[in-house]
């Protein structure tokens, strides 16, 4: 009956339960009704148990999902307590028999537990998270499920502890340790919190020293970037090393036939690249344009041709849209703006491209800079909502969690420097001679000093 409980321990113990429940009968919903809907009608309730019950309204983890109490029902409508979210015709209604999860805790095994937490079913996820901020890795904990209008509890779960921590993880550099220099675990200075912090310390220290280093294993390879036609870049990934050059990127392509194929965009640096960027001219609006407007405002004009009529080209802003033809009269190079404007179907927010003379067609070479990968050619309609898949290197994560995997292979050489940091919390006077940072500081100069740089990029022609 009980689900795969996960009981991890970082500041005190936090309790991953997934949201297993216990239902009877299902039907759904027959047409919509809006949030605090006092009634729910549903193609079949017959099923149900006559009286007070608990419903769950929606799916597990679904964003609208919830439970509420029916009070009565009939065959098909059931009287509820107001609900807090709306509902769609289609959607699950279940009868459930317990609504809360009740947690108890004892030192020991074969203890006495108590309840520590009751907590309602988060049903928009797919597990429900009880935190014990006082939690110790040798503590145990038995579940029960309970039915808040009846008070009717299930039988205990079997005891649970914490996990095991992976082999690689941060507790495997800073237990021994502690155990090492005689640190108790409930001690009120070295910390969890404390620890973790030494060893983002640690971390950051050696990634600095190694600045500009591509670690192979911070290498991520394939990550889909979706396209919108009628523009000329894409936002990197949130998680790159470095935004400025290329110097992260290893490698871009796109999809051929939907076979990911070897062909990868050339590379050109900023500095060539702003002398062959004649077929990205353009600029943004500044100022929202509505259907059938008779101007277009930017923050400058000086990329459209004089002051002549011509065309212009306007970028998507979503995936259901294809690049928009327009004509104009005029630029007007005080207002910054195209005037007599003619063909203008869609709302264009601000920031949207609008283009002078591009060539619009699969892009060959790209560069790095400002967060963004820029293509030389703007994306035609055909390639809307296709991916550019993206392999590059990524940045350390912060140090949060003891269950944390530290991929480099020279993890060990941190516990010289958790050993100083444990020494300098309790006496701040310590010296910066102190043996452990030294030792620390060579290892990290041995590294350095014997690189291994990982991937080269090679192209594949």
């Amino acid at each position: 009956m009980y689900p795969q409980i996960n009981i991890k321990h970082n500041i005190g113990n936090t309790l991953e339960i997934p949201n297993q429940l216990d239902v009877k009968t299902s039907t759904y919903i027959s047409s919509n009704t809006d949030q605090g809907a006092l009634a729910i009608p549903t193609d079949n309730a017959s099923d149900f148990t006559v009286g007070q019950i608990l419903l769950l309204l929606s799916s597990i983890g679904v964003e609208n999902s919830e439970i509420v109490t029916s009070t009565s029902h009939t065959n098909v409508n059931f009287v509820t307590l107001a609900t807090v979210m709306a509902h769609s015709r289609g959607d699950v209604v279940s009868e459930i028999k317990y609504d809360q999860i009740v947690v108890s805790k004892s030192a020991t095994e074969d203890g006495v537990y108590v309840v520590l937490a009751t907590s309602t079913f988060f049903t928009t996820q797919e597990n429900t998270v009880i935190y014990d901020t006082t939690g110790l890795k040798t503590d145990y904990y038995k579940v029960q499920w309970k039915n808040s209008l009846t008070g009717l509890l299930s039988d205990y779960s079997d005891a649970m502890s914490v996990s095991s921590y992976p082999t690689n993880s941060v507790e495997t550099v800073i237990t021994p340790v502690l155990k090492a220099m005689g640190v108790s675990e409930d001690d009120n200075k070295i910390t969890t919190e404390f620890c973790l912090s030494a060893i983002d310390d640690a971390r950051k220290f050696t990634a600095a020293k190694l600045y500009g280093i591509r670690h192979p294993w911070q290498q991520k390879f394939e990550h889909p970037i979706k396209l919108l036609a009628g523009t000329n870049c894409v936002d990197l990934p949130d998680d790159i090393d470095f935004s400025d050059t290329d110097r992260s990127v290893l490698a871009a392509r796109f999809l051929v036939d939907n076979i990911i194929a070897p062909f990868n965009l050339i590379y050109v640096d900023k500095k060539n690249w702003n002398q062959a960027s004649t077929s990205v001219a353009g600029a943004a609006t500044t100022v929202e344009a509505a259907i059938g407007a008779v101007t277009i405002t930017f923050g400058s004009v000086g990329d459209f041709p004089g002051s002549a009529s011509g065309v212009a080209y306007i970028a998507t802003t979503d995936y259901d849209e294809e690049i928009e033809e327009i004509a104009y009269t005029a630029v007007d190079l005080t207002t910054n703006q195209l005037t007599g404007v003619t063909g203008i179907t869609r709302i264009i927010p601000i920031g949207t491209k609008v283009w002078s003379r591009p060539t619009i067609s699969q892009p060959i070479y790209y560069t790095v800079f400002e967060d963004k990968l820029f293509f030389d050619r703007i994306i035609p309609d055909s390639m809307q909502g296709k991916n550019v898949y993206l392999d590059y290197y990524k940045k350390i994560d912060k140090v949060i969690d003891l269950y944390q995997e530290l991929p480099e292979h020279y993890r060990e050489i941190y516990k010289w420097y958790l050993r100083y940091a444990i020494k300098y919390r309790k006496d701040i006077t310590l010296e910066s001679n102190d043996p452990d940072l030294k030792k620390f500081e060579s290892l990290v100069q041995a590294l350095f000093d014997n690189l291994y740089t990982g991937q080269t990029t090679t192209i594949i022609n």
